[in-house]
């Protein structure tokens, strides 16, 4: 092995304070090594765990340990590892196409079909869906939806909230720690205390929309008190503000309905969704009015592109055959 790349692993190891005594050398060539020599780094204590094969609940390493995976994937693979009728969706959808134009310019029936799926179960003004490649696009998203609809640009969250890590979602996180090595962030946001009904007031009719979590889950599974929600919709009403829900993680049967809004009586005007909503492919989306969404079509007037997206509709085709299987979604009547 090239002497050069066995100093950087061993400068790696020792600036995160691993012991060489513990390190067989021939070990340094295994994928660990290289994980930690070759890919960037988001924490510095990695679970390193090398994974060779997922089934399940059950995640199996290279030794043949097996490991309950109680997060699954931080609420991405809902339906388990390695569904079977997920992983031949997605072959069969291979077979036909992958990426074949920028969305929302062809008709994709897998795009269409899961549109429908998704509105026929969400309340009727609820009816118009823009699909992208993870949750933090369909924040993004939104809040761009949300201020070519009011014509205002300020957008309110909560302290503690977690919407997403790109520049405009970040900036709409309620904790510092996340925001502090990335300032400046977007102007014109503010966040408020969850559950505090006072802080509601914040909200006025320059805030062209809010952002909330029906139950926050960064914060620590935190469920809204009696009221609180419904408190939030009668002063985005009030003042003309569109009411964002992130259900990114609560989405998809966590909370004991569909979509935790469902079990709360309150009504969004934009919904937030990802994670789950791929079935371990890459997927998020946000869903409003039809009559909202049509302020993101392109005209002569605008010039550009409000807002575009990639996307490989593969993984649309796996959820509309899971969308059978009856005894996962036995919560969807």
């Amino acid at each position: 092995m090239n002497q050069a790349f066995l100093v950087a692993v061993n400068d790696v190891l020792l600036s995160r304070k691993f012991s060489l005594t513990f390190v067989n050398m021939s070990h340094l060539a295994s994928k660990k090594a290289e994980f930690l020599a070759l890919l960037a780094q988001t924490n510095d204590i990695p679970l390193m765990l090398e994974i060779e094969k997922a089934e399940g609940c059950y995640l199996h390493d290279i030794e043949g340990k097996k490991y309950l995976d109680l997060i699954s994937g931080i609420g991405v693979s809902s339906l388990g590892h390695g569904n079977k009728i997920i992983k031949q969706a997605i072959k069969d959808q291979v077979d036909q196409y992958m990426h074949v134009m920028v969305y929302g310019e062809f008709v994709q029936s897998p795009q269409v079909d899961y549109a429908k799926w998704l509105t026929d179960r969400l309340d009727q003004q609820l009816n118009s869906v823009y699909f992208t490649n993870s949750g933090t696009e369909a924040t993004e998203g939104a809040m761009k939806l949300a201020k070519r609809c009011t014509g205002r640009y300020e957008i309110g969250s909560c302290i503690n909230a977690y919407h997403g890590s790109s520049q405009g979602a970040l900036s709409m996180a309620g904790g510092e720690w996340l925001k502090t090595g990335y300032r400046p962030l977007l102007p014109g946001t503010f966040q408020i205390a969850y559950n505090d009904f006072d802080a509601i007031e914040r909200i006025t009719e320059e805030t062209a929309g809010f952002v909330v979590e029906p139950l926050q889950a960064e914060a620590g599974t935190i469920v809204p008190e009696p009221g609180y929600l419904q408190a939030l919709r009668k002063k985005c009403d009030q003042t003309g503000t569109v009411l964002i829900f992130d259900e990114i993680q609560t989405g998809f049967g966590r909370t004991g309905s569909l979509f935790a809004h469902q079990g709360m009586g309150v009504i969004p005007d934009v919904l937030l969704l990802g994670k789950a909503l791929g079935g371990g492919m890459p997927l998020g989306a946000f869903i409003a009015s039809k009559e909202k969404m049509q302020v993101l079509v392109m005209t002569l007037f605008w010039g550009i592109l409000p807002h575009l997206v990639v996307i490989l509709f593969h993984a649309l085709r796996a959820w509309l055959l899971v969308k059978n299987l009856k005894d996962f979604l036995f919560l969807i009547a």
